[in-house]
């Protein structure tokens, strides 16, 4: 029984060592996310490359906490069946919360992602 486990002790440590082997997780996803202050708005940039704005929502919850949420497809080459080496990029749900040290004008957000933009989402949150 000791022999046995320790074979599959080595093939799990063989798999694990391969680098096209991850195990993602099944929870949503959080962006890459900048949040940048200017005298009268709090300016957030969200790294969403890929997507289609439909894609994408933005929701205040209260005056102090912004939700960004959505869903990514894996991005795939078109040609026929394929295997797959590494998978760094995330794919499926996210969820990005974001909280603000002070109250912001719920009324008048701004959001942009634009080709000039280059998959990036930009949000201007004026300040009250």
């Amino acid at each position: 029984m000791d022999e046995w486990c320790r074979d599959v002790d080595d093939i799990m440590q063989e798999m694990l060592s391969r680098s096209f082997v991850q195990f993602r997780d099944a929870r949503a996803w959080q962006p890459a996310t900048n949040v940048y202050e200017s005298s009268g708005a709090y300016h957030v940039c969200v790294e969403l490359a890929g997507m289609s704005a439909a894609d994408i929502h933005v929701q205040c919850e209260g005056d102090r906490r912004v939700t960004l949420y959505g869903q990514r497809d894996m991005p795939r080459p078109s040609e026929g069946e394929l295997c797959i080496h590494v998978v760094e990029i995330d794919e499926g749900p996210f969820r990005r919360e974001i909280d603000l040290p002070e109250a912001i004008d719920v009324e008048h957000i701004e959001a942009d992602y634009s080709d000039a933009n280059r998959g990036f989402l930009w949000i201007t949150l004026r300040k009250k």
